[in-house]
């Protein structure tokens, strides 16, 4: 079998973050694809035959391709060396894992996305500003995510599946950053989040600033006259 993982991904997607931070801090062999979402790469003729739903993240091993990210992270662990803790093998830890990943994509993505969609995607195609009736129903929605991630999946443990990091923290972390894309702050209110995702942080240095560095300046920059934002 192939022992080099290709990835295609772009760092303004939330799992392509993962999945790139993931292969760096268990040092598993790999090249990387950019691929510029906003510049519709992904609808390219070369891409789609990489992947026909046009999306990201993808991992390529040899002749195998996968394109679901959680199914990219298992696969990688399944495949490669690494430490028990990432994917426990304890199945009350790795059933805490699951739970996490399972909440996942209508919780913690959802909310995160409706914010990006409501307050970056539609003025941008509507030529409209976003209405702060809209602002506060969508930032609501997130702030009562956060509450639930802190008191069901946080709770008094340093990780969410117990005392080390594993790759429910890795998803969880890229996904809650993305809303700093809208500019507003949502984190004062959730210490117990920003405590958490500084332990991230640290746990996976040096890789976590140099995956999140293309993100973070995007986010930090004038990133609504780049994309000419109402």
């Amino acid at each position: 079998m192939a022992s080099e993982f290709t990835l295609y991904y772009d760092p303004l997607s939330q799992p392509s973050r993962s999945i790139l931070l993931l292969l760096k801090v268990i040092g598993a062999p790999h090249k990387v694809h950019l691929l510029k979402l906003l510049e519709g790469e992904h609808m390219k003729p070369e891409f789609i035959k990489v992947n026909p739903l046009h999306t990201v993240p993808v991992l390529v091993h040899g002749d195998f391709t996968l394109t679901e990210s959680k199914a990219i992270a298992r696969y990688v662990l399944n495949t490669h060396k690494s430490d028990d803790h990432w994917y426990p093998s304890d199945p009350k830890k790795r059933a805490r894992v699951d739970e996490y990943l399972g909440y996942e994509p209508g919780n913690t993505r959802k909310a995160g996305v409706d914010i990006i969609v409501n307050i970056l995607f539609k003025p941008m195609q509507t030529r409209k500003p976003i209405t702060e009736e809209k602002i506060k129903e969508v930032m609501g929605n997130l702030d009562k995510v956060l509450t639930g991630f802190e008191e069901y999946f946080l709770k008094d443990r340093p990780f969410i599946a117990g005392e080390e990091i594993s790759i429910a923290d890795i998803f969880a972390v890229s996904e809650i950053r993305q809303p700093e894309m809208s500019g507003i702050d949502y984190l004062s209110s959730h210490p117990k989040v920003s405590q958490w995702m500084d332990r991230v942080r640290v746990a996976t240095q040096p890789h976590f600033d140099e995956v999140f560095q293309e993100f973070g300046d995007f986010t930090t920059g004038d990133w609504r006259a780049r994309l000419n934002i109402p």
